[in-house]
């Protein structure tokens, strides 16, 4: 039987549990045993009061004695020498599992102290100082502090930036098709670039940026993130052309507002959380699979359904006419009807 040895480089509590394994495998289980063997493996160097009459008077000398204090700021030194590096989006579990274990062996169960130190681990990302330092105002839970941390981290990764390096794509959930543009216009209506909901597969017709004129609502470290409150634009990645939605005209098939793309207009969306998304997403971000829906300033919604209209692509077999098939495309429009399942959209992050 092999009895780790107590020298002042492990926690006296941890190090009592690791004999109490030995010994109850070795069928040992009376506490006076136990004890006796304790006190056989403390280091000669470390006095221990003989008045000790049980494990819990044990793990208070040992605890008493100034090796303790010594392994507690050893302990705290390596707390202060951590920092996150998975970066936006990482890792936080093998993380925080080390954070929170240095911070039981060196007995710091103090919130704030916690706060603390988990804020000087990755005060160099901006959205994170400000945003971790917001939401555990109050907070005296230390269990939520740490799950506020992941999701701060995670939140970082997540959240949808504005410009044309940050893409996205929006997929029409009860068809499972992206909402979709490409060089054809129209052939009714305003005869400019038409909008659908194509492939379920993603491709270069079903990327979008958003913009965003007015910011003056946020702080410094939420400009390039979007808002729920944000009032956005949409431009289509390969074509350049913004979303615009105009109820002057008529969709091909079911004759509600048309959405098209055009160079020189385009429509003032907001984003809105649907029940689904209002219970997992409690943040004020706009984030990858959250489930939407897009509403413009004059309260018209984006839908999209089961309802497929014929177009002639004048970009092929040009020369030939009698060649030319029609695409079948799924139509795109808005609508101020109630707002159902086929008005949910699910962003999506390059």
């Amino acid at each position: 039987m092999n009895i780790p040895q107590y020298n002042g480089t492990v926690h006296p509590d941890e190090w009592v549990k690791q004999v109490q394994t030995i010994c109850i495998i070795n069928n040992i289980r009376q506490e006076r045993d136990i004890l006796k063997l304790c006190k056989l493996n403390i280091d000669a160097s470390i006095n221990v009061p003989g008045e000790c009459n049980n494990l819990n008077d044990l793990i208070k000398a040992l605890k008493a004695h100034p090796t303790f204090s010594i392994y507690k700021d050893g302990i705290k030194r390596k707390l202060d020498q951590m920092k996150f590096e998975g970066g936006e989006g990482g890792d936080t579990t093998a993380f925080l599992a080390e954070f929170r274990s240095h911070c039981d062996k060196a007995e710091i169960d103090n919130p704030q102290e916690i706060k603390n130190r988990l804020l000087r681990t990755y005060s160099s990302n901006e959205f994170f100082k400000n945003e971790f330092s917001k939401r555990v105002t109050g907070v005296t839970s230390i269990d939520e502090i740490y799950k506020l941390y992941s999701e701060v981290i995670s939140d970082s990764s997540k959240a949808i930036k504005y410009g044309p390096e940050f893409l996205i794509a929006i997929k029409h959930l009860v068809t499972g098709k992206y909402l979709s543009s490409r060089e054809i216009n129209y052939q009714t209506g305003s005869k400019r670039q038409v909008v659908f909901c194509g492939e379920k597969i993603l491709n270069e017709n079903c990327w979008w940026y958003l913009s965003c004129e007015n910011q003056s609502h946020k702080d410094e470290f939420q400009k390039n993130k979007v808002l729920y409150d944000d009032v956005v634009y949409l431009t289509h990645k390969k074509t350049g052309t913004t979303l615009s939605l105009s109820d002057f005209y008529r969709s091909p098939k079911t004759s509600y507002a048309e959405v098209h793309c055009f160079q020189f207009a385009w429509t003032n969306l907001k984003f809105i959380k649907n029940d689904q998304t209002n219970q997992e997403n409690k943040t004020p971000y706009l984030k990858a699979r959250d489930r939407v829906y897009l509403r413009t300033e004059t309260d018209y919604m984006l839908r999209s359904q089961d309802v497929t209209f014929e177009i002639e692509d004048d970009n092929e077999n040009k020369n030939d006419k009698n060649d030319t098939k029609p695409l079948i495309l799924q139509e795109v429009v808005g609508h101020k009807e109630k707002v159902g399942r086929d008005d949910e959209w699910l962003i999506e992050k390059r």
